[in-house]
């Protein structure tokens, strides 16, 4: 997968089309004695379902199909029950955006049907690989070697040509940064780089405005490869030195690169630590600040296969996640500081967090004591009750996105990604509009039913979920519930495991109304401190 996307129009309409062509009908080979038209499955030794799935969230896009209620139901019942859909249609597919999207989009696709876990070996794939490769050289890419699994090829892409500097995003030279490194250590330790990639890689980096002073002498002074070699021979006879030195210089000019772009970097009170996560979103990094002698957790919206529009409406939803956070003031709710753009993406600087999640907690002890339970379930309700009060739903509540604070010694909320407002006044367009949750074991089944659903008690049965997983090791799920609960932890009694049933109710209206009757009833059990 690419770390950055380098530029977004560089791929012609009939490049893509003759890939699209290419994959659809094969290509025709003659001899004196024969003709053989040789074809290759985009999706490889998978089915289409299997690789798109590497790629796209198929349960969470819309369908085609009416008749059901996602895109994954939608590519089943066309591609395999039915077979109505045309060979290679997903290239003309909207949703997947390789017709009309981003030349990202395109090349991430591209990149992954050569896969080694997609590719099928005894096909003709490398012959199609040749093929789009020459192709999209037309336009200024290349699909090169970025890694290796087993010993097979892991492909990525670059730009092609050394005229493409000023189009480059920062992500992008970093990469190059990267692969040249590695090729320079090669040299310099009895192994090789092509002639042609060194000279591509020194040529562009001399264009690079911010880095030109910085370059260091052993690229500056030697135009080829082998005058390279010759003077890391003269440098020192040890492999050891020959890394050290390669890597102090080239690691210095990315340092010099993030520092002339990222404002958390421009600031010296400021030190990049590491990360802490990622995700579909994008990351979230742990900053230390020097004067204030504090830690800030820093999530960046920068998410992956995503069409500009896409973009426009997730970064819409992640500032409205800041607001919606700066609102609440909770000390079992992660704090929200401030909220902006860092080289040109969104995003949120908020409270960091030392401690573990529920999850851990879960594998650290196993099942859990009613009691000892109800410490977290407690402060689980207390930030529940207050997000409740100014008019904010959760809906994607799950023991990953509560965390146990060593500092304070709370549970805390985090994440809002997904909420959603109570009252009619901000439940917007934005939120009305191209709306999906997720499915999981820790979402109310009536919201996953009914996404546009707006109710606290959706909220109440991820809390019973969360309580459940707890006391047993699995998410509620079935038909057998109760008598499941009974056996993996006997030691609950019976008006214990009603009150976590009552949360799980099928009947939202049996379920407890609110966190504020809930929460003195889950007090009374409270019999641990963390």
């Amino acid at each position: 997968m690419q770390k950055g996307a380098m530029l977004l129009n560089r791929l012609s309409e009939i490049t893509k089309r003759d890939i699209y062509e290419l994959f659809r009908d094969g290509y025709i080979v003659e001899d004196l004695f024969w003709t053989e038209n040789v074809e290759y499955p985009y999706y490889g030794r998978l089915n289409e379902v299997e690789f798109l799935e590497r790629l796209y969230d198929l349960e969470n896009m819309e369908s085609n199909d009416p008749r059901q209620e996602n895109a994954k139901g939608d590519i089943i019942r066309h591609t395999i029950a039915n077979d109505d859909y045309p060979y290679c249609w997903v290239f003309q597919d909207e949703r997947f955006g390789l017709k009309s999207g981003t030349d990202d989009t395109f090349l991430k696709f591209i990149c992954e049907i050569f896969h080694p876990l997609v590719r099928d070996e005894k096909k003709q794939w490398k012959t199609f690989f040749k093929r789009v490769n020459e192709l999209i050289k037309e336009d200024g890419y290349e699909l090169y070697v970025k890694e290796y699994i087993s010993g097979r090829e892991v492909y990525g892409y670059r730009l092609f040509g050394v005229d493409v500097v000023d189009k480059m995003e920062k992500e992008a030279i970093i990469d190059l940064i990267d692969e040249f490194k590695s090729g320079l250590i090669a040299k310099a330790t009895n192994g090789d780089i092509l002639e042609k990639d060194y000279k591509r890689f020194r040529d562009i980096l001399m264009q690079v405005p911010e880095l030109k002073i910085h370059i260091p002498s052993f690229i500056k002074s030697n135009h080829s490869a082998a005058d390279f070699r010759n003077y890391m021979q003269a440098y020192n006879d040890h492999y050891i030195e020959r890394r050290k030195l390669i890597n102090t210089e080239m690691d210095n000019l990315v340092s010099f690169l993030d520092n002339s772009s990222d404002p958390f970097m421009q600031m010296q009170e400021y030190t990049k630590k590491e990360e802490l996560g990622n995700g579909g979103f994008g990351t979230v990094h742990k900053f230390h600040n020097d004067c204030l002698d504090m830690d800030f957790a820093v999530k960046i919206y920068e998410p992956v296969f995503v069409s500009p529009e896409e973009q426009s409406e997730g970064e819409k939803r992640f500032f409205r996640e800041a607001k919606m956070l700066f609102s609440l003031n909770s000390p079992y709710i992660a704090r929200i500081y401030d909220a902006g753009r860092t080289d040109g993406k969104p995003y949120i600087r908020m409270e960091y967090i030392k401690g573990y999640t529920i999850d851990d907690l879960r594998y650290k002890e196993g099942n859990m004591e009613f009691g000892r339970s109800a410490i977290a379930i407690t402060h689980i309700l207390a930030g529940l009750k207050n997000a409740h009060e100014h008019g904010v739903i959760h809906r994607d509540l799950r023991p990953s996105n509560v965390l146990y604070s060593e500092n304070d010694k709370k549970f805390k909320i985090i994440d809002f990604g997904v909420s959603a407002f109570l009252d009619s006044d901000n439940y917007t367009k934005l939120t009305k509009t191209g709306e999906h949750i997720a499915g999981g074991a820790f979402i109310d089944p009536l919201l996953q039913q009914n996404p546009k659903m707006r109710d606290i008690r959706s909220d109440i049965y991820s809390v019973g979920a969360i309580w459940y997983y707890m006391l047993c090791g699995r998410a509620p799920s079935g038909s057998d519930m109760r008598e499941y609960l009974e056996k993996a932890n006997a030691k609950l009694k019976a008006n214990e495991i009603d009150i976590i049933m009552k949360c799980l109710s099928s009947d939202i209206d049996k379920r407890y109304a609110s966190c504020d009757e809930l929460l003195p009833i889950v007090r009374k059990f409270v019999t641990y401190r963390f």
